[in-house]
């Protein structure tokens, strides 16, 4: 998809400009970094974040819409979902055989969800950042605070509580075209409800339809093209030649007895083949004991 991104990276913490008289002021945070709610700025340990406001100005949508926003953060892997969290370039080797929680090796980087860690090895969940409060980045070591999975750091996704005595709401729609690809379409609405004076219900829905732009072309493979039976000299689609130590280990091997099965993508032949489609919503619920105590239910899919 054709994109045009804005490399910025927001760090939040409140900053006066020493500009005379006319000084301007950036938006403070608050941030729960420690376990309890505090401005970024006086927090004692390193935090990075983007507030509500940056999240909607920069259009961040996914997963790699915030973590491109945040400095020292990078991910890799295999594509949606299946990405290993770094920072400060530290994580464990991506596994790719990961079959349940203790197949392969766990993360260095911890994600979580409000209090809830979603961190798996391998991969991770792409939450939709729909009325997100914040995200948080505090580089590691931070086991005492989040314990397992921490050791690079932290990454938290804070999402906006119900709020009692209060009714409000907001829906948007949005929709955007590829060169050369399909359209895409977005649509999202938030609405705040108090049932009680001591009790209220926050609810999230959210459909993002985005549009295709690599077009996924019919071809035919099979293990003979492998590099293992591939001999020195032969060239390489980037106009090399193999070398010598580089030939594989079974270069000139007779394989006239071998019968070669070839596979073909006849099946899954289309323009436009990397659509994808983010639907979900989210059900908060905030019951207020007393002036010392809350509880909060939330479920979201």
């Amino acid at each position: 998809m054709n994109k045009l991104s804005v490399g910025t990276s927001v760090l939040a913490i409140t900053t006066f400009m020493g500009v005379g008289p006319a000084a301007a002021q950036l938006d403070e945070i608050i941030v729960t970094a420690t376990k309890r709610a505090e401005s970024a700025q006086d927090v004692p340990v390193t935090v990075s974040a983007l507030g509500e406001d940056s999240l909607d100005e920069l259009g961040v949508a996914v997963f790699n819409d915030y973590l491109v926003q945040l400095p020292g953060v990078t991910a890799g892997g295999g594509g949606p979902g299946q990405n290993t969290i770094y920072i400060r370039g530290v994580a464990s080797t991506t596994p790719n055989l990961t079959t349940a929680g203790v197949a392969g090796l766990a993360p260095n980087v911890a994600f979580y969800l409000d209090e809830q860690p979603l961190a798996q090895p391998g991969r991770n969940l792409d939450v939709y950042a729909v009325d997100l409060q914040r995200v948080e980045v505090l580089p590691g070591p931070q086991g005492t605070l989040f314990g397992a999975s921490s050791q690079a750091g932290t990454v938290r996704l804070i999402t906006n509580e119900p709020k009692l005595g209060v009714v409000e709401g907001n829906a948007s729609a949005a929709t955007s075209f590829t060169d050369g690809g399909e359209m895409s379409t977005k649509v999202t609405a938030v609405v705040n409800i108090p049932a009680t004076e001591k009790l209220a219900l926050r609810g999230v829905v959210y459909v993002d339809r985005q549009g295709g732009f690599i077009d996924n072309v019919a071809g035919e493979r099979s293990v003979a093209e492998s590099a293992r039976f591939r001999t020195a000299g032969t060239v390489r689609g980037n106009g090399l030649p193999v070398s010598a130590n580089r030939a594989g280990f079974q270069a000139g091997a007779d394989l006239s007895g071998v019968n070669f099965l070839t596979a073909n993508n006849s099946g899954l032949v289309e323009d436009d083949f990397n659509d994808a489609v983010y639907a979900g919503g989210r059900l908060a619920a905030l019951y207020e004991v007393n002036e010392d105590w809350r509880i909060k239910v939330a479920h979201a899919r």
